[in-house]
């Protein structure tokens, strides 16, 4: 027996595929429902790796000739 693993979205009491599948109509299937805190491994890992990089920051350039905001201020 063999098994295709396709995600979808649940509405009402309908579900969505989000990619094609080849089966005839009326076959059996089965649904599991991930509990609302659940998340996959790889939305954790992308999420954990972004919130490094915000820590870390983005030199965007500039350097010692910008004025600080006191500077700014003295004018």
């Amino acid at each position: 027996m063999s098994m295709t693993i396709v995600k979808g979205i649940y509405r009402g009491t309908i579900i969505e595929l989000l990619e094609p599948v080849e089966a005839q109509n009326g076959v059996e299937v089965e649904v599991i429902f991930r509990e609302s805190g659940e998340k996959e491994p790889s939305y954790i890992i992308a999420k954990t790796q972004e919130l490094e990089r915000m820590d870390k920051g983005i030199r965007l350039g500039g350097g010692p000739y910008y004025q600080s905001r006191d500077e700014l201020h003295e004018r």
